[in-house]
């Protein structure tokens, strides 16, 4: 690949826009083998023409059947409007059991409710304004580096920031803790988990174990030392209203429980999992389109240089950065954090106009859904202004869905999209994103979605 530089990509088109990589679809024509193939590959290119056209498309599935949800309806329905006929898949607890199996991110009913409202109240929008500073403080520290050291893989530079503020805003910032091992053995971890495999077709009831490789094995152990270690550390010197002493005070309001050992450590884990990789990756191509289309990078430096000349943006001055949070918006509808949800049914009931039997099964396939053209002007283009011409494309119900729906949408949505706005801001007003002109990278799922080989740049100061 060519050496960055600051030049317009090839991919910009006559009618201005920039068209940035995509999962190519099946035509359709494909045998059962290869495309299932194409699936374990890389699961977001394994739909079809059925799947980017009709809001719901259902094969079998050893014995039961498997729904494809493309449509805002068929999505509200499940995650929202009769969630509670519905639950993660066996395929969720086998991939995520590991790390999470009592955390968050995977139970379910009475226990996955305390636990939510324990770590609810770090998101609250009065402490967000609390957090807004801690998130200024890693992002000089981080500028300083870039000032040192211009070139990087955008990937990874973004993975040290959000997870150096995620140890600073939600951890407490706590002292030894080694973040570089943590960084990788979190990627580790996810590339391991989230890589499909041909048995994970093969609806095993959740129990059953799900193998990992040795160097998944090794990441998984680095990630329940450090865990383990960290909410000890908490429990000698309590640090009020982070995230660690929030999971170690919360207590059931009717029994006075608290969350057990386990419970503790695997949401410490979920949040070292969620809490950064999805951040690092929105704002990862977030830069890459930016760079490859300078007219954007120009706007975002014009608004925000009259919003904030100089320093880190404060918490109310993101209202003011409306093109901006577009941008973010608009990168998180061509590559959402979750591309892909997965929800059993247990209980007959009608979806989309189409009877669904218990024990049938969904993919709600929001990378799909926010590629459509029955639900998109233009969907394979990058273009921010959509969400300033419509904002009821972000309405509840509507066809962008990047943090899914219901009561299980993302807790820390509202944290993640302040990270994006105030990072992307300060890094687009002060540092040219030189990306080579050649840097075309498909975007490859494993749980997140990420771009394949990377993403070479330089981030050189602005004059």
């Amino acid at each position: 690949m060519s050496t960055p530089t600051a030049t317009q990509s090839p991919a910009v088109k006559m009618d201005g826009f920039f068209y940035p990589p995509h999962a190519k679809p099946l035509k359709g024509d494909e045998g059962f083998i290869h495309a299932t193939w194409k699936f374990l590959r890389n699961p977001v290119e394994g739909f079809g023409p059925l799947a980017y056209n009709q809001p719901i498309v259902s094969v079998p599935n050893f014995g039961k059947k498997l729904h494809v949800i493309t449509d805002p309806e068929g999505m509200m329905q499940v995650l929202q409007h009769e969630s509670q006929k519905f639950t993660k898949t066996a395929i969720d607890a086998r991939i995520l059991g590991p790390a999470t199996k009592e955390g968050l991110l995977s139970v379910h009913g009475e226990q996955w409710k305390r636990q939510r409202k324990a770590v609810a109240p770090m998101f609250r929008k009065r402490h967000m304004e609390d957090l807004a500073p801690l998130i200024a403080e890693t992002l000089d520290s981080f500028c300083e580096g870039l000032d040192a050291e211009p070139d990087v893989e955008l990937n990874a530079a973004m993975a040290e920031l959000t997870f150096d503020v995620l140890a600073k805003a939600l951890l407490g910032d706590p002292q030894g803790l080694d973040g570089e091992r943590l960084k990788y053995a979190t990627r580790n971890m996810v590339t391991s988990a989230g890589t499909l495999r041909p048995d994970d077709l093969i609806p095993f009831p959740a129990w059953v174990p799900r193998p990992i490789s040795p160097k998944g094995s090794r990441a998984l152990k680095k990630l329940k030392k450090a865990a383990d270690e960290l909410i000890a550390q908490r429990k000698i010197e309590p640090v009020e209203d982070d995230l660690v002493s929030l999971l170690i005070a919360a207590r059931d309001p009717k029994t006075g429980e608290g969350l057990s050992a386990r419970e503790q450590r695997d949401n410490l884990i979920g949040f070292f999992i969620a809490g950064h990789e999805t951040t690092a990756l929105t704002l990862t191509w977030a830069l890459y389109l930016i760079g490859m289309h300078k007219p954007t990078a120009d706007r975002i430096r014009e608004e925000v240089l009259v919003v904030c000349p100089e320093g880190n943006i404060a918490y109310d001055q993101m209202v003011e950065l409306k093109f901006t949070q577009a941008v973010i918006d608009e990168t998180m509808r061509l590559y959402p954090p979750a591309p892909m949800l997965n929800r059993l049914c247990q209980e007959d009931t009608v979806v989309s106009g189409r009877e669904i039997k218990a024990g049938d099964s969904f993919l709600l396939c929001n990378y799909v859904m926010h590629r459509t053209d029955r639900l998109w002007d233009n969907p394979l283009a990058f273009d921010p202004d959509r969400f300033l011409r419509d904002p009821s494309l972000k309405a509840k119900g509507a066809p962008y869905m990047p943090f899914g729906a219901g009561p299980r949408i993302c807790v820390g949505a509202a944290f993640a999209t302040m990270e994006a706005v105030m990072s992307l801001a300060r890094l687009v007003r002060d540092y040219d994103i030189a990306i080579p002109s050649d840097c075309y990278p498909k975007p490859l799922m494993t749980v997140t979605l990420r771009p394949e080989g990377g993403v070479p740049a330089r981030m050189f100061r602005a004059t």
